[in-house]
């Protein structure tokens, strides 16, 4: 009995402590990630005279939008061709620029074949807060650091869980102090979203220690967490078109939608189609298609449906996180689960320092001695 006392005291005080001098960082990670489960919408919206377009009923020859970004670009190495999005939204390849550092975004206009311009996201609010979610806007190991902060996180979901009181704590009453209203709601909304906080949590530390998941993902199954391109004997000459690596994605894979094209990076690599597959987790689709630039030969198929247990639990990292696998249902949800995060701490600190101040204003009375009945 003693023992279980000694163990549940331990057992708040790390909680309260790690929640207290800790939580303030916690607090920032989850926030910031709510601000950018919608990114990729926002910056859209920030350059909306490149990013959306009139529709049309004819679209351009992928190729020739390609040509024409690399003849106004000549500059740029472009890494992929992005197709998703509505009627409205404009395509638009992902590149890099030997003179910038960081990601640029060209956008044209599939309808008339315009390039439309560039977006350089190192200049916006969106990826601050990204780079402040993914890394604590540190230069060396913010990923890993974030990634213990997932952990603690974690502690704290399971401890608060081992703590939850056995009085009836869903009593609210009238008239009873802040302090103590405070520590109901902390445990009572903590309850609630104790297991979305903590997928949100699990997954997030999955970026920071990759190769330890992948070890542990593969020794539930067999098959490889994650598995790289395919690569092809070296090759020269000049790629087929754009519009023939599309064509024999569709037919190889009919019930799939294109929604992007990953570039070869090298005379070994291979181009790779990302389809949508209706029920597909991912918003941007979890089939790829490689295909060799040069035959047009496909080269190798990696459909969800036959991608071994551990490959699987590495993506459901990545779509559980970002919240997409419901949709906008889940996304809103996340963002409010995000959102509760300061709440927790904010009542948390307000109900310890409720408590703090009443025992400074309870006057000390020491213990009253036991008669001895030599004395009586």
């Amino acid at each position: 009995m003693m023992h279980n006392y000694i163990f549940k005291k331990i057992l708040v005080n790390t909680h309260l402590y790690i929640g207290l001098i800790l939580g303030l960082v916690i607090t920032l990670i989850c926030v910031s990630g709510s601000a950018i489960v919608y990114k990729p919408e926002l910056e859209k919206l920030s350059v909306k005279k490149l990013a959306f377009v009139e529709p049309s009923d004819r679209i351009v020859p992928l190729q020739y939008l390609l040509d024409n970004v690399r003849k106004k670009y000549p500059q740029l190495t472009i890494s992929n061709m992005v197709l998703y999005g509505g009627k409205d939204c404009a395509y638009s390849f992902r590149a890099t620029s030997p003179d910038e550092k960081g990601r640029i975004q060209v956008y044209v206009n599939q309808y008339t074949g315009e390039v439309l311009g560039i977006d350089r996201y190192r200049h916006k609010i969106f990826q601050w807060l990204y780079d402040l979610h993914v890394k604590l806007l540190l230069k060396k190991n913010g990923v890993v650091w974030v990634a213990v902060f997932g952990f603690l996180l974690i502690f704290l979901i399971v401890s608060g869980l081992f703590l939850y009181p056995s009085k009836k704590i869903f009593n609210f009453r009238q008239g009873e102090k802040p302090g103590v209203r405070c520590y109901r709601l902390h445990i009572v909304i903590g309850l609630f979203t104790a297991l979305f906080l903590f997928l949100i949590a699990f997954t997030g530390c999955y970026f920071g220690f990759k190769k330890e998941f992948h070890t542990v993902f593969e020794s539930v199954s067999s098959g490889k967490a994650l598995q790289p391109a395919p690569k092809v004997e070296e090759y020269s000459g000049q790629w087929i078109s754009l519009d023939a690596i599309m064509d024999i994605a569709c037919k190889e894979f009919t019930e799939g939608r294109p929604m992007m094209i990953f570039f070869p990076k090298d005379n070994k690599s291979v181009f790779s189609v990302r389809m949508y597959h209706r029920g597909d987790f991912e918003r941007t689709g979890s089939n790829h298609i490689y295909i060799h630039p040069i035959t047009g030969k496909v080269v190798k198929l990696n459909l969800w449906k036959e991608k071994p247990t551990p490959e699987k639990l590495t993506r459901s990292m990545y779509f559980i996180h970002f919240g997409t696998f419901w949709g906008h249902y889940s996304r809103i949800l996340w963002i409010f689960i995000g959102l509760v995060v300061p709440f927790l701490y904010f009542t948390g600190f307000y109900a310890w320092w409720s408590k703090l101040k009443r025992r400074q204003n309870t006057p000390y009375s020491a213990p009253r001695k036991r008669k001895s009945l030599a004395s009586s």
